[in-house]
């Protein structure tokens, strides 16, 4: 077995000469234009060896896991596997761009090629009652397939093992970690997030700069600490901290110092430090197109720390001056963008009262000099923003208008977590505290 970091959580893996290529994303400008690679990766002059492999997994269905641009490139005649989710929007996606897909059932071992097992689960485990918990909705009739969207993938050839994490949070994936315990026993390596993306705390605007960076700090030790936890209950002999790397492109990269996500040096600084005297595991130190040779535990290549200064420079001098996938339309008037938004606010309010959604804040949305106004009575209204109501409690979502008509028009154009997870909207909220519900029905605000 041994593994191959190209960039982010794009994985391969090599089983007994079977190679499997996880969550392909090759290809700067992903979450609508903000996301990129450092250093940048020419898919184009590498598309032999990615081309090379023999299968594809996706664990869901965010862009740097499901890159479009990237898939678009690849072989299609690559067999791609996934979960099989309640909801077919990843199979229907990739099977739009020519793959032929196969779904898993969650925990069922699949011997995809001579000794080569995958074994899928969702986070939850398909259970209804934690997907609710979690995610404040669910079907509790869909007992066998998973209603949220990250997955766990197990890879083994009868004797090495090998789990995949990727985004799960500790609190959804950590009864079904217990019951993989339980199945496989000892790990051999552990691959697992280290950072959180999100737009929290940089797109905050009801933060101070000192309180960004207070906010910042603190989401990065709690991330680092829940790959700990997974540590802690796996136990694996080696981890490979990986997936949501990536640089904040065009005027967003700005904000690339407020994320809240550690460098990958840092987290391998604290892992080291924690490893010392707690954990037997060992960490993987991988750099971009590197290999990690589980049988001989040695490397292709030294591992060499990040150079600051020429990050910084590249964020400068060529990131920052992209442009953003919708800076390229005309800007749309504010007639337009309301009579998208009462058509929208019919399928959002629809949504709200079928899976019975519920929250005490007003929406402002505000674009240019006017704002869409949504109050506590489902109600919806066009108003300047200097008749903006600071309610006791409310949220304002400020973005680029050609960005909320794409957002308006629905998934098809763009999605709203995704423009969050971009850091495409700038928030203002009170109290400021987080409304699971509130962001989970804002996704369906569109036509």
């Amino acid at each position: 077995m041994n593994i191959k970091l190209y960039r982010s959580a794009t994985v391969g893996i090599n089983l007994n000469g079977k190679k499997i290529l996880c969550d392909p994303w090759l290809v700067d400008g992903e979450y609508l234009g903000s996301w990129s690679h450092y250093p940048y990766y020419d898919l184009d002059a590498n598309l032999e060896e990615i081309n090379s492999y023999d299968a594809i997994y996706i664990s869901h269905i965010h862009p740097d896991h499901c890159s479009e641009k990237t898939m678009r490139k690849i072989n299609k005649k690559i067999p791609v596997y996934i979960h099989n989710y309640h909801s077919k929007f990843l199979k229907f996606k990739i099977e739009r761009m020519g793959f032929k897909v196969i779904e898993l059932m969650n925990g069922k071992k699949n011997e995809i090629f001579k000794n080569v097992n995958l074994n899928i689960y969702a986070a939850d485990n398909c259970n209804p009652e934690l997907c609710y918990k979690f995610l404040g909705c669910a079907d509790m009739r869909a007992k066998d397939q998973s209603q949220q969207i990250d997955t766990i993938a197990i890879f083994d050839d009868g004797k090495n093992v090998l789990i995949n994490l990727n985004d799960c949070p500790y609190e959804l994936a950590k009864s079904t970690i217990e019951y993989i315990k339980k199945e496989y026993g000892k790990v051999d390596i552990l691959m697992s997030g280290y950072g959180g993306a999100g737009p929290y705390p940089q797109c905050f605007e009801n933060l101070s700069q000192i309180e960004k960076i207070n906010s910042a700090k603190k989401k990065e030790d709690q991330f680092l600490n829940m790959a700990l936890k997974f540590i802690k209950d796996l136990n694996p002999e080696y981890f490979l901290p990986f997936a949501g790397t990536y640089t904040l492109t065009g005027k967003l990269s700005k904000l690339q110092h407020l994320r809240g996500v550690p460098s990958i040096d840092k987290a391998y600084k604290f892992f080291d430090k924690s490893f010392e005297n707690n954990y037997s595991t060992k960490p993987i130190k991988l750099n971009n197109e590197s290999t990690f040779d589980l049988s001989s535990g040695e490397y292709d290549k030294n591992f060499v720390e990040i150079n600051n200064d020429k990050y910084n420079d590249y964020i400068n001098k060529i990131l920052s001056q992209k442009k953003l996938d919708y800076e390229h339309l005309e800007f749309p008037s504010e007639e337009e963008i309301f009579d998208l938004a009462k058509k929208a606010h019919k399928n959002f309010t629809e949504k709200k009262i079928l899976n019975k959604i519920k929250f005490e804040e007003e929406i402002y949305i505000k674009f240019g000099s006017h704002s869409v106004k949504i109050d506590n009575n489902n109600c919806i209204d066009l108003i300047k923003n200097e008749k903006v109501e600071e309610k006791f409690k409310y949220i304002i979502f400020e973005l680029d208008s050609r960005l909320l008509k794409w957002l308006l028009n629905g998934p098809r154009y763009a999605h709203w977590n995704n423009a969050e997870i971009g850091s495409h909207i700038k928030y203002y909220r009170k109290p400021n505290a987080y409304s699971r519900n509130l962001h989970a029905s804002i996704c369906y605000l569109h036509c």
